[in-house]
């Protein structure tokens, strides 16, 4: 596993979480490629798996029971499966089979795919649960997230950028959220996307190839560069969305070569915000660079279609009240009002009051105070962004029938804008000028 604070000299191997405890597994099937001979090993012994086999692996009490052809085997806690010969290069749809792995764990978007993933596969009990982990060298991995994280069309300048940011931010290693359940990384959005060979191109390998150990640093230090699909049109600050103090290479910047004159600072005022979000300016990551009709052929294989750049979302104070008393176990009547109170340099909701009636009909207030919970109370289907303005109808209600959001991008805003980055590659601009727009004042250095 990574080192919190160590810039590597040589090439990593790391962990990547595929199932999570809270994936809530306890079985799980793996299915052995058809040109590849595995070895598994578990509680000191050492078996071959012969091409085209399937394992089914399930939890029973405290051991994991499975299935070499007649033979049903134990394990006390960990199965490791390996390909028997190393390969030092990497190829599409390489790799082990494992069936339905979640995909957008906690978002509206969430699905069950199968995913073929390289290298080791380390399967263990955690509690009355089984975890799946990945373990491969990074550059491997890297390959596999730009066209997890982004389309196989992508321009090349795209996937060089996209896969900087994933070394740069994995390697800062800040956040370390699964360190306690031995993985680096999980496989999904609450990290990184990184779904295997399953979407890997010969494209997005060259991509890894030609940036092979390049990372941003400012000020000696690799950059905790987190990036999200689409900022709207200007970057979000740091301390905006995840508090603390301000990171200087996040800034509240527009995603264009100048500033738009749509653009009426600061966008923390209401009216400002609501002039913005009506407006299409000329920005990387809007339909005027990258046209909606044609942004599906550029997305991630679990991306969905959408407008990303503005959208308007409706909800019923009926659907409202329902998503609110499951989320918060509170005893919503009705909801009255929903007032923002801070917002950051993008017009990001950061923290507002929900006003509401309760059982008694007593008015009631609950404080709300970041951006990601703002993004999942007001909607079940988790909103895009909280860069939006909220009006009610009937206007001027005192219980409003139905709420209507107006927003702004898709994610937290900050650093890399992933559309505004393939806005840039398709107007020419190279990985290393996209970088160093969406993360200014840091430089490029090759560490290995």
């Amino acid at each position: 596993m990574l080192e919190p604070n160590v810039i590597p000299k040589s090439e990593p191997t790391i962990h990547v979480g595929i199932v999570l405890p809270e994936d809530d597994f306890t079985s799980l099937s793996i299915q052995i490629p058809e040109n590849e001979d595995y070895q598994i090993e578990f509680s000191g012994r050492s078996f071959l798996i012969e091409p085209k086999t399937e394992v089914f692996f399930k939890l029973t009490g405290e051991k994991i029971t499975f299935k070499i052809g007649a033979q049903e085997l134990n394990a006390e806690n960990e199965i490791r499966l390996f390909p028997v010969f190393k390969s030092e290069t990497l190829k599409p749809k390489q790799g082990a089979t494992v069936r339905n792995v979640l995909a957008g764990r906690q978002f509206h978007w969430r699905k069950y795919i199968n995913v073929t993933l390289p290298e080791t596969l380390i399967l263990r009990r955690y509690e009355n649960r089984l975890i799946l982990i990945n373990a491969l060298p990074l550059e491997k991995y890297l390959m596999c997230v730009a066209t997890s994280e982004m389309g196989a069309e992508c321009p090349s300048a795209l996937l060089e950028a996209q896969t900087i940011a994933a070394r740069s931010w994995l390697l800062a290693n800040v956040e370390q959220k699964h360190r306690h359940l031995g993985m680096d990384v999980c496989n999904d959005d609450c990290c990184q996307r990184y779904q295997g060979t399953t979407f890997l191109t010969e494209h997005s390998i060259r991509g890894a190839e030609n940036t092979r150990g390049l990372v941003l640093l400012y000020q000696d230090k690799i950059c905790d560069a987190r990036y999200s699909k689409s900022c709207g049109g200007v970057m979000e600050s740091f301390e905006a969305i995840w508090g603390g103090e301000p990171v200087p290479y996040f800034k509240v910047k527009a995603d264009a070569e100048t500033e738009p004159p749509e653009w009426h600072k600061p966008l923390s005022d209401e009216k400002n915000l609501a002039h913005w979000l009506k407006s299409v300016p000329q920005t990387f990551c809007s339909p005027h660079v990258v046209p909606e009709e044609t942004l599906k052929k550029y997305l991630g294989g679990v991306d969905e279609e959408g407008h990303y750049f503005r959208w308007t979302i409706n909800i019923t104070q009926e659907e409202l009240v329902n998503h609110l008393n499951r989320q918060l176990n509170l005893p919503i009547k009705a909801v009255k009002a929903l007032n923002v109170l801070q917002r950051g340099g993008s017009g990001r909701a950061t923290k507002m009051e929900i006003v509401y009636l309760d059982s008694e009909n007593r008015e009631q207030i609950f404080s709300v105070d970041s951006e990601y919970d703002v993004r999942r109370l007001l909607h079940p289907s988790f909103l895009y962004s909280s860069a939006i303005i909220i009006e009610t109808l009937p206007k001027n209600a005192e219980i409003p029938e139905t709420y209507v959001y107006r927003g702004a991008g898709w994610g937290h805003g900050a650093g890399l804008c992933q559309i505004g980055a393939l806005g840039m590659s398709l107007k020419g601009y190279i990985a290393q000028d996209i970088v160093y727009h969406y993360y200014p004042g840091s430089v490029l250095k090759k560490i290995y």
